[in-house]
Formats: structure tokens, sequence, C-alpha cells
């Protein structure tokens, strides 16, 4: 059982390089450099679905990202290996996705790791067809049936994920969390 206050600590370990990441749980102030300032003498840029920003000098971003989305993943770069700690507050009850056909970058919005298949409602992961992570992957090779190295949706994660049809969904809530 994990409790999930409306307040969350979060700490995310970071390695050098890109990082492909998303957040369950938000400060209330979601620009960019808030989000990173935990990180801002080694963070040097972020990228998000057709959106990116780059940090010009410590806690100044400049670019088309101005804020963190809860139901988004980013690409995010460090010069080295790095923790990110901040508080926040929950954003995975009831968050809806609005998906397009093709690919989308998007967060898992739980702090419970998910199984597939059972993160995904039926009606919406019959239009999945593949879901990449980092450094992993998972293929849905006939309705309902995923294979890969990819078995588990986890919150701090963000993935790429491939839709025959647009869809609107939310994710099930894991059991769990209280």
């Amino acid at each position: 059982t994990v409790s999930v206050a409306h307040t969350t600590e979060i700490s995310m370990a970071l390695n050098e390089g890109a990082n492909l990441i998303s957040f369950y749980a938000l400060p209330e102030n979601k620009s960019v450099g808030n989000v990173l300032s935990d990180i801002q003498d080694n963070a040097t840029g972020i990228i998000g679905e057709g959106v990116a920003a780059s940090q010009i000098s410590p806690g100044v971003w400049v670019g088309s990202l101005n804020n963190i989305e809860p139901g988004a993943g980013y690409w995010l770069k460090l010069d080295q290996s790095d923790n990110l700690d901040f508080t926040g507050t929950y954003v995975g009850y009831d968050l809806e996705y609005t998906l397009n056909e093709g690919s989308n970058l998007i967060s898992f919005p739980h702090p419970v790791p998910t199984e597939i298949g059972p993160a995904l409602p039926g009606y919406a992961e019959e239009f999945f067809t593949g879901i990449i992570g980092e450094g992993v992957a998972a293929t849905q090779i006939t309705l309902y049936n995923w294979v890969g190295s990819l078995s588990h949706l986890e919150g701090g994660n963000g993935y790429w994920v491939k839709l025959s049809q647009s869809v609107s969904f939310s994710f099930t809530e894991p059991e769990g969390i209280v």
C-alpha cells in the first residue's frame, strides 16, 4: 500500500546525459525553472513533445517549454548524475490523456509500478501498438498480449506510446494507492 498524500516528496535519481522522465507530483509553480531548481547547476536542457527549453545560466531557461505538464513525458539532459528532489502535489487522480494517432510522449501518473495491461482501460488498450521507455520497449502483438523488455509502467518515467487511432482515457489507478 502506498499512501499518496496531498503533498508528496519526490526524489528522482538521474543519469549523466539524457533521461526520459515524467512527474506524478508537481509543485504549485510548474515553471521549468522552479521544478528543476534543485538541479539548476547541472541541467542543460529539457525536451517535450514539440517543445524544448535550454538553461542559458543557472535558473534562466529559454525556449518554447515554459511549464511542466503532469501528463507529459520529457527528455532531461544533465552534465553529470544527480538527484532531483522537491515537494509536490500528487497529480494521478483522474488525470485525463487525449492522445493522437501515431507517437505521443507521455507520463505514467502513479507512484506504484503497474503492468501495462492492467494500467490501461480495455477500450483504450486496443489502440496502443507499442510503448518505448528509456532502454525498454513493448509491442502489443495481439489484442491485450504485450511482449518485450517493458512489462510495467512506472511513475517518474516517460514513455513514447504509439497508437493506431486517437483516444482519450485515464490510466487505471493501481491497487494499493490510498
